[in-house]
């Protein structure tokens, strides 16, 4: 193996780029999570990025509304795919993307919960107050209708209780912001170095 092929190997050590960032006074980035790309990221009024928490900007910008939960390795962005054209991925209030996530989509709607490890393809879309069960996977440009619960090798069906109930859907909304509070004394703030 001459030199050059071991030095090819070996992964870069130039940092990623660092996107331009517009991140609410509120926000919690914590200091170990990532922000990389060149498109912008928003991110909303009483939001948490937990540590590990990744935000691709690399093929267009990234939108994360108010009282929204980006959990440890979870990676919010669409892959930087040269052949596929660049798209902005939007993840509205009171949305939870739980622990190892992968969400590519187009948008997620408002008081949403994507669960451990489940995939959301790029281009999908939810509507409001759906929930992506555990290891579930949302196909690239899949539609799914507000109040829709995706479970069970891929079966779908409409969240009823939540559809009818204003109540029901206001203590979730109460709930997630009791849940930023309590999270945001526990992670330590970094965006200040996202917002040099």
């Amino acid at each position: 193996m001459t030199s050059t092929s071991r030095d090819s190997k070996r992964p870069s050590s130039i940092p990623a780029a660092k996107p331009p960032c517009q991140i609410h006074p509120s926000a919690v980035i914590a200091e170990k999570a990532v922000l990389v790309g060149t498109h912008q990221v928003t991110i909303g009024p009483n939001t948490i990025l937990h540590p590990y928490a990744k935000i691709s900007a690399e093929n267009g910008p990234v939108v994360i509304g108010a009282n929204s939960m980006i959990y440890e390795n979870a990676i919010v962005g669409t892959s930087p795919d040269t052949s596929k054209s660049e798209q902005a991925v939007i993840i509205g209030d009171y949305v939870n993307i739980e622990s190892g996530v992968v969400v590519e989509a187009k948008s997620i709607g408002d008081g949403s919960v994507v669960d451990v490890n489940a995939v959301v393809g790029r281009g999908a879309v939810l509507g409001r107050w759906c929930r992506v069960g555990p290891l579930e996977r949302v196909k690239e440009g899949e539609v799914l209708e507000d109040y829709a619960l995706v479970f069970g090798d891929g079966r779908k069906r409409i969240d009823s209780t939540a559809r009818e109930g204003a109540e029901v859907r206001r203590a979730r909304r109460v709930g997630q912001e009791k849940a930023v509070e309590l999270v945001r004394k526990l992670v330590v703030d970094g965006k200040a170095k996202w917002m040099e």
